[in-house]
């Protein structure tokens, strides 16, 4: 069994290279192929917190938000600005909650922000049921104590949508 302990942990100990590795070349890019890498990651990440947070996608916003105020990988403060724009504060305390950042194996870049900028899009029309624009305002990566997006919601989906093609 030790055996395999140390394996599984020198298999994991690549695997948080090559992640970090990764990520260095993503920080490398620009525009559209940063964009692209960056949805792929928020999208599977999406996929992921509602798995694990056992969040059902026929929640309705109101509920949604709700629920993401008290769950999630930080708590979250929704601040209505009109019927169809909002701010969207995640409470981070100075402290990026990306997993592959807390484990210290993906180095602190404002480029990360877009994912979560893609991360928030996405659960808001998974629940809105609404396109959304989601703009940063400001985040961690670049020096505040907290991650603020602005949603915009903008016309109904005709079906889900995914930045990934499929």
């Amino acid at each position: 069994m030790a055996q395999d302990d140390w394996v599984g942990q020198l298999m994991r100990d690549f695997r948080d290279k090559l992640v970090g590795g990764l990520y260095e070349g993503v920080y490398a890019l620009e525009g559209a192929p940063l964009i692209r890498v960056m949805d792929a990651q928020a999208d599977a990440c999406v996929q992921a917190f509602v798995a694990l947070a056992d969040i059902p996608p026929d929640l309705d916003f109101d509920a949604f938000l709700e629920r993401m105020a008290i769950s999630g990988p930080s708590r979250v403060r929704i601040d209505p600005v009109s019927d169809d724009e909002l701010l969207w504060t995640e409470l981070h305390e100075g402290e990026c909650v990306c997993p592959h950042v807390r484990q210290g194996h993906v180095r602190l870049d404002p480029k990360l922000c877009l994912c979560g900028a893609t991360w928030v899009r996405l659960l808001v029309e998974r629940h809105a049921r609404r396109r959304a624009e989601v703009e940063l305002v400001e985040s961690v990566a670049t020096g505040a104590q907290n991650c603020v997006y602005r949603v915009r919601l903008r016309e109904p989906l005709a079906e889900p949508a995914s930045p990934v093609a499929p």
